[in-house]
């Protein structure tokens, strides 16, 4: 008897995460709209191709060469992303009508960006869940790039949740939203105020630099510690794990580094051509941003985590 009311449980349980994963949520439209101002189309620019590094999960794998050159590319979709629950699109956001966004208000876009909404008013997974906390004008700044991309063709939202992203997405992934009400501006210096907006909001650098749980997107441990593996596109067996950005005087990765030669590093690019950090993107920012970026890094408290190596091959795995 037991087992069979078990049975009848889990079998709703499961019917309703089909159903479910795809309700409709009751969040309204924010009221930001693009606006048409050279300089805001213009920081707009800056953020998308630099430190919320838009274009480089919005570009497509043929132009990673360029984009991690610090070329402007189309921002036409990109890869089809798999995780444990399914697999994912970055779709095309260009003034497109059919795969683009030409059809979608500055509303839905604004929702998906602060709450994780999509256009049809269902819960996505937390991919931007940082974007929530950005200051209004930049969230402005980039819809208002945004929408003076020209249409071209490119990969509509396309997404195919297999039952355990239909189970996380009914039970599990809570709508997000702004922890606090966000600012109207932040204007950018070196400080470390403003280097925690660049690595908490606009840059996301606790969200890969941080474990966490690759089903439902939990945190695991200390913010910026490291060691959450990325799967090599190009070598199979290659696993990339995010190092500790922490002071720790043993277990940091960069604690050695002088701001100078942070800036450098980050100026100069990728070493490796399929690496998961958003180079392309973080090497156009400008020094002012990278200065502020470390000085808020080296303020973090140590946490002494050993993530081992930063690449983790067959051979040294």
């Amino acid at each position: 008897m037991a087992i069979g009311v078990t049975a009848l449980f889990v079998t709703a349980a499961v019917l309703y995460a089909v159903v479910g994963h795809r309700r409709i949520r009751d969040v309204p439209l924010p009221e930001t709209r693009a606006s048409t101002d050279p300089q805001m189309v213009a920081r707009g620019e800056y953020l998308v191709y630099g430190p919320a590094h838009c274009a480089d999960c919005h570009s497509p794998l043929s132009e990673r060469e360029r984009l991690f050159r610090g070329e402007i590319v189309p921002l036409t979709g990109g890869l089809e992303e798999m995780t444990w629950l399914g697999s994912w699109t970055a779709p095309n956001l260009t003034s497109d009508t059919i795969t683009g966004i030409g059809g979608v208000s500055d509303g839905e876009l604004a929702r998906m960006l602060r709450h994780g909404v999509n256009r049809e008013g269902r819960i996505g997974l937390p991919f931007k869940d940082a974007f929530a906390d950005m200051a209004e004008e930049d969230l402005v700044a980039i819809l208002s790039h945004l929408r003076t991309l020209p249409p071209r063709p490119g990969s509509p939202p396309s997404v195919k949740v297999n039952l355990m992203g239909m189970i996380t997405l009914a039970y599990f992934i809570e709508l997000y939203g702004p922890s606090t009400p966000p600012p109207d501006s932040f204007p950018p210096d070196t400080s470390v105020v403003y280097g925690s907006y660049l690595a908490n909001t606009l840059g996301r650098c606790g969200s890969c630099h941080t474990p966490r749980n690759l089903k439902t997107g939990e945190y695991l441990g200390p913010r910026f510690s490291g060691g959450l593996p990325f799967d090599s596109r190009d070598h199979p067996g290659t696993v990339y794990v995010t190092p500790n950005l922490t002071p720790d005087a043993e277990t940091g990765h960069i604690t050695d580094w002088t701001e100078d030669q942070f800036v450098e590093r980050m100026r100069a690019g990728a070493a490796i051509a399929d690496s998961p950090m958003p180079w392309g993107s973080y090497m156009r920012m400008t020094e002012s941003d990278l200065r502020a970026l470390f000085r808020y890094l080296r303020d973090l408290e140590p946490v002494r985590r050993d993530n081992g190596p930063t690449v983790s091959t067959p051979g040294n795995g």
